[in-house]
């Protein structure tokens, strides 16, 4: 016969309070193991003495779960009907909000159902590959125009540059020679035979 009965594991229940999550439930039995230790170990009566319990408490965040904040809340309580006001506590600090919620109540369905930035990144993803290739081809121009300039030689301007040393080499060349002749004009030497390769021993 079946039971509407919930599993009790199923149930994560630490004095008094449901957890949604085993781990936030482990946190709440921590903080009452805090709480029986605080209460054995530092058993104060007076005022002052509670008062400094409840401050290194909260100085030190010692409980992370309603349940630490219950007995911050008692020992508060205790302090107040001793004579202290509110002016004098610390207060409790909560660390987690209470609204996260209600905003997303607060957004109607077509803002809750709208993604915008995926599409947003769907055009960046599209662009990206085609602009990279633009920047990609300007690059390989400017690589080609600075290796054709260039006085080095490469594969680009290997003949260019070979064909214009050359023709320096040989304007040089012509030059001299016509220096030479002039010269030997001037100091009275024929001797045409050694310009046509005939020279007798």
């Amino acid at each position: 016969m079946a039971t509407d009965k919930k599993d009790p594991k199923s149930n994560y229940i630490v004095g008094g309070y449901e957890f949604m999550s085993e781990i936030d439930a482990q946190k709440a039995a921590m903080d009452q193991s805090k709480i029986k230790l605080l209460e054995a170990r530092a058993k104060v009566s007076r005022p002052n003495d509670i008062k400094a319990v409840y401050e290194k408490a909260i100085e030190n965040k010692i409980f992370k779960t309603p349940i630490g904040w219950n007995y911050l809340c008692g020992l508060r309580e205790k302090l107040l009907e001793s004579g202290f006001s509110e002016e004098d506590l610390i207060p409790i600090p909560l660390n987690i909000s209470m609204t996260r919620h209600s905003a997303m109540e607060n957004l109607t369905v077509k803002q809750r159902i709208k993604v915008e930035k995926p599409k947003e990144k769907l055009e960046f993803g599209r662009i990206f590959p085609i602009v990279l290739d633009v920047v990609l081809f300007i690059l390989v121009i400017v690589m080609f125009v600075i290796t054709m300039n260039s006085d080095s030689d490469n594969i680009l301007n290997y003949k260019t540059n070979m064909t214009n040393r050359y023709s320096a080499w040989d304007q040089e060349l012509t030059d001299r020679e016509k220096a030479v002749r002039e010269a030997e004009k001037r100091l009275g030497i024929d001797n045409s035979s050694i310009y046509d390769g005939n020279t007798t021993d």
